[in-house]
């Protein structure tokens, strides 16, 4: 059962991966559509950082501007991809059929060799780097000591 009084991003949804990172708390969902998974990083209570400042891939999508709390960006941009069968096998999540339309969608238009700077093939393993990068930038952001 999901405990919807915790501090995270979706009330009433379990996220896939939590945990902290240079004590930054920091999760992993799965989008409800593409059936990508999207990542998150909480600010520290009593900060706020804009947004624009960070760099992660696609920039940020979940929060804009000044923002406090959770914020987070997604891996569904145009030249994403993910290994279903590492969401399937590996998460245990279920591709729906528009997850995998999507998904088709975005491998056909790659090109036949070569990857676009844009382009990236996701991991969870990348995704997790990703958001470590994001949990660094906070941290920069607000002052180390500031976050212990």
């Amino acid at each position: 059962m999901t405990d919807s009084s915790r501090d995270v991003p979706f009330k009433g949804r379990d996220p896939l991966y939590q945990g902290t990172h240079d004590d930054i708390w920091w999760a992993i969902y799965q989008a409800p559509i593409s059936g990508v998974l999207n990542g998150y990083a909480r600010i520290p209570d009593g900060h706020t950082i804009d947004v624009d400042d960070l760099e992660v891939h696609g920039g940020i999508t979940y929060g804009s501007g000044d923002c406090t709390g959770w914020i987070g960006f997604d891996t569904a941009h145009t030249g994403d991809l993910w290994n279903l069968d590492e969401l399937r096998n590996r998460v245990g999540i279920h591709i729906t059929p528009s997850g995998q339309a999507w998904n088709d969608q975005e491998r056909s238009l790659r090109p036949r060799v070569g990857q676009r700077p844009w382009e990236r093939t996701w991991t969870v393993d990348a995704l997790k780097a990703e958001v470590f990068l994001l949990c660094d930038q906070i941290v920069t952001a607000v002052g180390r000591a500031e976050v212990q």
